[in-house]
């Protein structure tokens, strides 16, 4: 129909695309899309050079090679060279684990899976406590001892034999994928994670400044803060994969560190601010004024263009913040907190520096040891982990069913890695077993009506390119992306690309219904024993953040200032989205009420005074907040009566000497807390009733 028809009619004429609005449309389409295409040509690539180095040695079964470069192929450098790196580390653990068990008990089958299950069950354990690609090398070390197993049980005394040609595959299959990714990707990681940085250094000055300006933090402003909060738990990630496709970063991991440390003193700051001027609203007008115009020195679009000019203003505003002098607690707490946003902010253009650069003075910083936000989902999914390889390892025995060893360990596979996924978890256990299925049914296809008339390999790597290039694609969509790579992780076996190649239907059909049980296994396990729901995730970090107040408090528990930050900020990290704005500010609550803690221990070597803090630390830590309030407000009293004594010279060095306004803001910043979170400082906190709730 013609446009004249069409107006004729009352419709709209028809648009005809000219040349250049399709050349538009197909760069806008190339740009969306050729992300995937070259993730896809890689995972290809790395398979197919994987494959070709093990059949080059005459290694009896390449295909673990090529499924080891697939599941090693990440869309950054940084992420696959670390994943690569933890994955060389959790085979080897693997292996040696299993080889000492097979030569324990050579010839007990019962004792070696009851073995193997808690292997995989104290994997599972660790795979849920470590984190990011640490946790991933516990999940392979589970793996790796399940593949062993199912390879040497008929003949333990070749276990040392296959455990050697198993890591020597996975080992092609590693360094084949960080081949190929080094070859076609200069590594993107840094550049992401200067981003993010920028980003929460604008939030954080932008939210901080507001809070200033209004006196008061209204829903928006604490919205706006916990979205800061919430992006802590990328960083740790974002560092891991940065430092992967970098030396010079891997070596100045210290600055980094030190970056997020800073910016979770800069988010203590700037809720103390918050905590307290909602409390007392008597800020110094003319305080506040000045603070407004020093922070408005910090040109934080400069973050992008000159970092080190940034860092250097934060740096001067910060000395002169400094030479503030405070005579109350409301003003030393928005001095102070102004000062430690700044210095967050120049932690941050330094590290955008460093990422962007390279340039930046090494930091040393020892990190604390293993901090555990909450230990339950470690046990559980452990439990977890045990109980679907114990029962898929009785029924083989029970059944005698040829490839039942193979179906063990698609049943560690299933469990171990979707374990720590959290409420994904089972969704996820379900993307992965629909894969293997359809898989099943494809690599049918190809393996009865294809793979037969191929008679040479670049024939065979022409197939791969077939499968894997559009698999891979469609496993970094957003549509069911698990289950995409289900088919690639289960394609090589599936097709039986071993030296030789044999074509046996019955093995093809028991293989591909082992892969399925063992993949329905770990979906059926997590819908049996699920993972702890996000309100009870919530509640439990709250309430062991509460317990661990009270023991610190108590002095039940030594422990430094350095590991209560790491702990309580592992718990903000670890707060599931679902969790509500209250419970975020009580976390961040407690972290600042330890940091006061600290504080009033540090400087009150004074005996009257000291018995009195102790006095009121215990009632504190008993949850007698009334009892608690009169005995720190005495202590107050105390201290400002000692403060107040002599002449103006001699109070001035006593202030400067013993810092008696900051030990007065410390004690305004638990009072204050008292006030605005007694429900949840004086509730009682019951370790078993918090642990049975878990299962209601």
């Amino acid at each position: 129909m013609s446009n004249t028809d069409n107006l004729r009619a009352g419709r709209p004429p028809v648009q005809v695309a000219g040349p250049k609005a399709a050349l538009e449309s197909l760069t806008r389409l190339a740009g969306r899309l050729g992300p995937r295409f070259l993730f896809g040509v890689r995972l290809w690539a790395s398979a197919s050079l994987a494959l070709f180095i093990a059949y080059y040695l005459e290694l009896e079964s390449p295909f673990w090679a090529a499924t080891t470069a697939v599941i090693v192929c990440q869309p950054s450098l940084g992420a696959s060279l670390q994943k690569a790196r933890f994955r060389a580390v959790g085979t080897l653990v693997g292996a040696v684990v299993m080889v000492m068990l097979l030569a324990t008990f050579p010839q007990d089958r019962n004792t070696m899976i009851l073995c193997l299950a808690l292997w995989c069950g104290l994997c599972g354990f660790m795979v849920t406590l470590l984190r990011n690609f640490a946790a991933y090398a516990a999940a392979l070390a589970g793996i790796t001892a399940a593949i062993i197993f199912a390879d040497s049980l008929s003949d333990p005394t070749t276990a040392f034999h296959l455990a050697i040609l198993r890591v020597s595959e996975i080992g092609i299959g590693i360094g084949a994928a960080g081949l190929v990714l080094i070859l076609t990707d200069f590594g993107g990681s840094g550049r992401q994670l200067a981003a993010t940085f920028s980003g929460l250094a604008r939030q954080t000055l932008a939210g901080f400044t507001e809070l200033l300006a209004h006196g008061l933090e209204t829903e928006e402003m604490r919205a706006s803060r916990r979205d800061v909060e919430r992006s802590l738990g990328g960083l740790d990630a974002a560092i891991d994969a940065a430092i992967g496709e970098s030396s010079h970063l891997r070596s100045h991991i210290g600055n980094l560190r030190a970056t997020v440390a800073g910016l979770i003193e800069a988010l203590v700051a700037w809720r103390n601010v918050s905590a307290h001027l909602d409390a007392k609203r008597e800020a110094s007008a003319a305080l506040t004024h000045e603070l407004l115009r020093l922070l408005g020195q910090i040109d934080i679009d400069a973050i992008d263009r000159d970092p080190q000019a940034l860092s250097l203003a934060c740096r001067n505003v910060v000395a002169q913040i400094q030479s503030i002098r405070t005579l109350d607690p409301t003003s030393c707490i928005v001095a102070d907190s102004a000062r430690d946003v700044a210095i967050g902010i120049a932690g941050i253009a330094d590290a955008v520096l460093l990422l962007r650069n390279y340039v930046g003075k090494r930091v040393a910083w020892r990190a604390p040891s293993l901090v555990v936000a909450d230990p339950l989902p470690a046990v559980l999914n452990g439990v977890r982990v045990f109980a679907a390889v114990l029962a898929t390892a009785v029924f083989w025995v029970v059944t005698q069913w040829p490839v039942g060893d193979f179906a063990v360990v698609f049943a560690a596979i299933g469990t171990l890695i979707f374990g720590a996924r959290g409420d994904q978890a089972r969704l996820l256990a379900q993307d992965y077993a629909l894969g293997a299925a359809l898989m099943s049914v494809l690599a049918g296809i190809v393996y009865f009506g294809v793979l037969p008339a191929l008679t040479s390999f670049p024939a065979l790597i022409a197939l791969l390119a077939v499968l894997l290039v559009p698999l891979g694609m469609l496993q970094l969509g957003s549509w069911h992306g698990v289950a995409f790579l289900a088919m690639c992780i289960t394609c090589l076996p599936l097709l039986g690309v071993a030296n030789p190649i044999a074509y046996d239907a019955a093995n093809y059909f028991n293989l591909a219904m082992a892969i399925l049980a063992g993949s329905t296994v770990g979906m059926v396990f997590l819908a049996i024993m699920p993972v702890v729901g996000p309100q009870m995730r919530a509640r439990r970090l709250v309430g062991l953040s509460v317990r661990d107040l009270r023991k610190l408090a108590g002095g039940r528990w030594t422990i430094s200032r350095k590991r209560w930050t790491a702990l309580l900020s592992r718990r903000i990290e670890a707060l599931p989205p679902q969790a509500s704005l209250e419970q975020a500010g009580g976390l961040m609550a407690l972290l600042a009420l330890g940091h006061a803690i600290f504080h009033l221990t540090d400087s009150l070597p004074d005996a009257p005074a000291r018995r009195l803090l102790l006095q009121a630390l215990g009632q504190f830590a008993m949850g007698r907040l009334d009892d608690a309030r009169g005995s720190f407000e005495a202590l107050g009293r105390l201290t400002d009566r000692d403060a107040g004594t002599g002449t103006e010279a001699e109070v001035h060095a006593r202030e400067q000497g013993r810092d008696q306004v900051h030990l007065r803001a410390a004690l305004a910043v638990i009072l204050d807390a008292i006030d605005s979170h007694a429900a949840l400082l004086g509730a009682p906190v019951d370790a078993r009733e918090l642990l049975l709730s878990s299962f209601r």
